[in-house]
């Protein structure tokens, strides 16, 4: 992937400069600011935006904030605020942006992020960009960032930071993700493969396009599942099409694969709202009790991934946009089909491990800090069919699919009572 083509900031009506995107090693000239950093370009380039004290780089202008924004707060606190803006890069396509941080590094909890995105030869609205600074950092990962986030077919992006203490993250990068040319999202014929009982239609990782190059080889085998996480991914589109959730699950298998360092994708698998089931880490199909994968452990709820699997529902069902990305609106309830879906999921799974779906269960806390209050050891009592947020410091799996567990819970129950 390579961005020849910047635009100048005064053209984009702001204070920032400009952001050289650099080509592959070899091919074209860069900034030193801004080289690709990533080793698979074909699929992922990225620039750094500030060094490893967290300070900017040239790709960024920095400025105080608006002091309309600052209104309410106090003279220190007005005094410190500032806005940082790259200028906008346009070249080859891409279909979603990253942003990533040191793991170590301390980061703003006030930090704010905006894109607006180039394509047709024009430059779309300001959004928010869910950070993820409340879903904390797995185990596994080798960096700090953002869920990845969803721009459609585009050829640009402006991003602006906006921080109450003036600070932004040690080595934060801007990546851009181009799943579509991994050398696995040609269309395919499904694996003939016969139905567990009671599972529903489970798209194959290779559905999606998963580049199983990408991945850790094995699996990361866990010995049992005591309860069921549920999620949402926050990639900035609730109004995607059909023909669109392959391209989005792979955005997010690449940025936390690619860009984070996870060893696979962190979710067991993804419903969509169309009611579509996708694998999503690999393993997650096959694994039951008494087999040689009893259970696969994932990477997606900080010190609880043991003895848990999570399920993303494919959007964001915080009201009011308050997790950034498309507007929500007061009411983003999941569709009928996702939930018929995600219960059917959910009934599959808690039949293996006889999970009773209205009961609770015990975890133990691997500790890890930031999102997890939990220390190592500590033992919580939680609903078998339980919330991101239920075990971590998170918004997560948003309030309106929070508010709908409880009938969750009677319909994989009832489902379980019919068989």
């Amino acid at each position: 992937m390579q961005f020849r083509k910047t635009i100048p900031a005064i053209a984009l009506g702001v204070v920032s400069l400009t952001v050289p995107i650099a080509a592959s090693a070899g091919t074209g000239s860069s900034s030193p600011t801004s080289e690709a950093t990533t080793a698979d370009s074909s699929q992922v380039e990225s620039t750094t935006l500030t060094d490893d004290n967290g300070k900017p780089s040239r790709s960024l202008s920095v400025k105080a904030a608006p002091k309309e924004a600052a209104k309410g707060a106090t003279k220190a606190a007005a005094q410190s605020e500032k806005v940082f803006s790259t200028g906008g890069v346009t070249g080859e396509e891409f279909s979603s942006i990253g942003l990533s941080w040191k793991k170590e590094s301390a980061v703003d909890s006030g930090l704010t992020a905006e894109t607006r995105i180039h394509r047709d030869g024009a430059w779309g609205p300001w959004q928010n960009v869910p950070l993820g600074l409340d879903d904390g950092v797995a185990e596994e990962a080798k960096r700090a960032g953002a869920p990845a986030f969803y721009t459609d077919d585009a050829d640009g992006a402006q991003v602006r930071f906006t921080s109450p203490k003036g600070s932004l993250p040690q080595d934060l990068k801007l990546s851009f993700i181009d799943p579509a040319k991994s050398p696995a999202t040609s269309p395919s014929d499904r694996e003939p493969r016969t139905a567990q009982a009671g599972q529903p239609d489970v798209k194959l990782r290779k559905d999606w396009g998963a580049d199983e190059s990408l991945a850790d080889p094995g699996y990361k085998t866990q010995p049992s599942i005591k309860a069921a996480l549920v999620h949402h991914t926050v990639t900035g589109n609730n109004s995607y099409t059909q023909e669109q959730v392959p391209q989005i699950i792979n955005g997010i298998y690449i940025q936390h694969n690619t860009v984070l360092g996870y060893g696979d994708f962190p979710y067991h698998f993804v419903v969509d709202r169309f009611g579509g089931i996708w694998e999503g880490r690999k393993g997650s199909i096959e694994m039951r009790p008494g087999t040689e994968i009893p259970g696969i452990l994932g990477g997606h709820a900080s010190g609880f991934n043991t003895n848990t699997f999570g399920v993303a529902m494919l959007g964001n069902f915080e009201p009011n946009n308050s997790e950034g990305g498309e507007d929500t609106g007061p009411d983003p309830k999941p569709t009928e089909a996702m939930t018929t879906s995600l219960a059917d999921l959910l009934a599959w799974k808690a039949g293996q491990y006889e999970l009773a779906p209205e009961g609770s269960t015990q975890l133990v806390s691997a500790g890890g800090g930031g999102t997890n209050p939990h220390p190592t050891g500590t033992v919580l009592d939680v609903p078998v069919i339980s919330a991101h947020k239920d075990v971590n410091v998170t918004a997560c799996p948003g309030a309106k699919l929070y508010e709908s567990l409880p009938d969750l819970r009677k319909q994989v129950a009832d489902r379980l009572g019919s068989a």
